[in-house]
């Protein structure tokens, strides 16, 4: 008998918000529920890649001032973090 696939049930960002200079970096981390979900995987993408972008691992690097929001996707289920970028001091 095949073992018994659990579904992901929710995905959480932290930080939910987060704020960095243009050229710096900040990291979000995604947290998969339940714990012993079959697949964890989650993949991250940027609404505007202009503002901000963001890597496979969840590191944000702003780009230029304004504001964008970073998804993290697990198992269909999404959460987002809404990213200020800040012109370089």
């Amino acid at each position: 008998m095949a073992p018994t696939k659990v579904e992901v049930t929710g995905v959480t960002l932290d930080p939910t918000t987060v704020s960095v200079e243009a050229g710096k970096t900040v990291k979000v981390t995604a947290t998969v529920t339940p714990a012993d979900a079959t697949d964890k995987t989650v993949t991250y993408s940027v609404d505007d890649d202009t503002i901000a972008t963001v890597t496979a691992d969840g590191t944000i690097t702003g780009v230029k001032d304004g504001i964008a929001t970073v998804t993290a996707t697990a198992g269909g289920k999404t959460a987002t973090t809404a990213v200020t970028v800040t012109a370089a001091a």
